[in-house]
């Protein structure tokens, strides 16, 4: 009898598994459509958070732990408030993003992750992740970096004198070199959030360097600066246009090196050194020269003490040399018809020995006496044109990206202070 009992209860169990799995998964789904948070009228759910989450694991290459999950969901939480804010303001001002320019980024999110062409869906689905829910984060990021653009275009200019004082730096260190950097910024909107921030940055970098985690992945998704859409990338980066902070980090890293959390005005930030290289300046005979001279003839089959007394005249007159004006009275005065302007040359056209005699001259300095097999020389220069070695629209460009950069960290802040934004 009491076998009977057991087995009976068993078949019953076994009969009811179908509404106890159909009770979970309610309960589950439930669970999912629960609200986490508010942002505005704009609701945040479980699933979003879950999705959200899975994102950022799958794409970063981020092991699945309980630690790692928890650092993602607080980042993911925070990711999602901050794509409503961007695009309610960016509904409210009427700017979108076409579906060239989303595939054109899905293209780059391919190449990035060597993903084959054409296969970005293939990829999500097999990865368990939702690829609409991919492509909305895609189409908030460039919606964003949009609606930034269009402000920055409304109120901020990079002026010629803020350009000419990135070239004086660049040329304080002609020949030195520039970097092919990638960034990721983790920002600090209030001072309860600095050490979180910084651990995060802690963590981000512990993934990057012993995790075996993808850099434009990471910075895809815990970026808040206007080079997350790609991948974080800044491309080659001179020296002189980056704050002072960013450069004396990058300039102690190696390739493939990532950096320490480098606090900025705005958060924190981590760089890595793809690839480094001396800037292409011209070398110093590219310069173009305006010489006069004085031509003091030695007569044929000159003797040594022709020569001998000629260089000492050259040496006597020289101290009288002034500047370019003096060289045509001091001809006349030395009957040395020979004298005169040699024009504008480019100083790699001339002799060696007369660009060793000119190549180090002052304007309106006077070479030392060159001796030739006719001729003793005295060099004034008169001018010096030196080849610009810097591509001013591009150091324009570099010096606009970090303005951008700051007016993309100020604007999301005035949205999250000026919104009401519920955690449930």
């Amino acid at each position: 009898m009491k076998r009977l009992t057991a087995v009976t209860i068993l078949i019953a169990c076994i009969g009811l598994l179908p509404l106890c799995r159909t009770a979970m998964a309610q309960q589950q789904n439930q669970d999912l459509q629960r609200i986490v948070a508010l942002v505005n009228d704009d609701v945040i759910s479980m699933r979003d958070l879950v999705e959200r989450s899975r994102v950022i694991m799958v794409t970063a290459r981020l092991p699945d732990n309980a630690e790692v999950r928890r650092a993602v969901r607080d980042q993911a939480m925070r990711s999602l408030i901050d794509e409503r804010l961007q695009m309610q303001e960016a509904k409210k001002r009427g700017i979108s993003v076409s579906q060239e320019e989303v595939d054109a980024a899905i293209a780059r999110l391919e190449e990035q992750n060597r993903i084959p062409a054409g296969r970005f869906e293939d990829f999500a689905i097999r990865a368990g992740i939702d690829p609409a829910i991919m492509i909305s984060q895609i189409r908030a990021e460039l919606t964003w970096a949009r609606m930034v653009r269009s402000r920055l275009a409304a109120t901020t200019v990079v002026t010629d004198q803020e350009v000419d004082e990135a070239v004086a730096k660049l040329k304080a260190s002609a020949g030195q070199t520039e970097d092919l950097l990638s960034e990721i910024l983790i920002p600090v909107d209030s001072p309860d959030q600095e050490e979180p921030q910084r651990q995060a940055a802690e963590r981000i970098i512990e993934q990057l360097r012993n995790g075996g985690a993808s850099f434009p992945a990471l910075a895809r998704q815990f970026s808040r600066g206007t080079t997350a859409s790609n991948g974080g990338d800044m491309g080659w980066v001179t020296r002189g246009t980056l704050p002072e902070e960013t450069e004396a980090a990058a300039a102690r890293l190696q390739k493939g090196d990532i950096s320490a959390p480098i606090r900025t005005i705005g958060g924190y930030q981590i760089i890595a050194l793809r690839d480094r290289r001396r800037i292409a300046l011209p070398g110093a005979e590219e310069a173009r020269v305006t010489l006069k001279q004085i031509l003091l003839p030695l007569p044929a089959n000159a003797s040594q003490g022709d020569i001998q007394s000629t260089l000492d005249l050259a040496r006597t007159v020289r101290p009288g040399i002034r500047g370019c004006d003096d060289i045509e009275p001091l001809a006349a005065q030395l009957k040395a018809p020979g004298s005169g302007s040699l024009g504008t040359l480019r100083l790699a056209d001339l002799p060696e020995n007369f660009r060793q005699a000119v190549g180090s001259l002052k304007v309106n300095e006077t070479s030392d006496p060159v001796a030739t097999p006719r001729a003793v020389h005295l060099f004034t220069l008169c001018a010096r044109e030196e080849p610009d070695a810097f591509d001013r629209n591009q150091i324009r460009q570099q010096l606009l990206i970090r303005k951008a950069e700051q007016l993309s960290q100020r604007y999301l802040r005035e949205l999250r202070r000026d919104a009401t934004i519920e955690f449930r």
